[in-house]
């Protein structure tokens, strides 16, 4: 992470934006709450460049893995990096921490609903990506679902 970067804990509503601009195609009618934001375990982050405001989040669930019944598991959901700062690795320090904080916590897997358009970036990060594609109810977008299996990495 350079210098100027910095990972926070922030509350939900400190993702909503990224999360409408970048999940939601800035539609003002979309909805960017998701019903997990305030269940307990649930977690939200934010990378920041100096005292801006985030340029990328993700929030982080405690959530059993449907293709890894039994193990210790958390979902990623709304990662988002905001469109000038795409291509320039911010999502790959989100990701970092959250595997960081995973490994730290004791979970075996990290997964998540990955849409198609981002797949190269999660296998890049040594997620893989199982199973068939399929549409989400809430985008209309194609997705597979992505896990990062930590007990067999690094």
């Amino acid at each position: 992470m350079a210098a100027h970067e910095q990972v926070i804990d922030v509350e939900a509503e400190g993702t909503y934006d990224l999360r409408r601009r970048v999940l939601r195609g800035e539609r003002p009618d979309a909805e960017v709450a998701f019903a997990e934001d305030a269940a307990p375990g649930v977690s939200h982050l934010a990378l920041k460049l100096g005292d801006g405001p985030p340029v990328a989040v993700v929030t982080v669930v405690p959530a059993a893995c449907p293709l890894r019944p039994g193990r210790r598991a958390w979902r990623i959901r709304g990662m988002a990096v905001d469109p000038a700062e795409q291509g320039r690795g911010r999502g790959g320090v989100l990701l970092a921490e959250v595997e960081a904080r995973a490994r730290r916590a004791g979970i075996e897997v990290v997964w998540a609903d990955g849409r198609d358009a981002s797949l190269p970036f999660y296998r890049r990060h040594g997620w893989q990506v199982e199973g068939e594609g399929y549409l989400t109810p809430d985008t209309g977008l194609p997705h597979h679902r992505i896990v990062l299996d930590l007990d067999r990495t690094g």
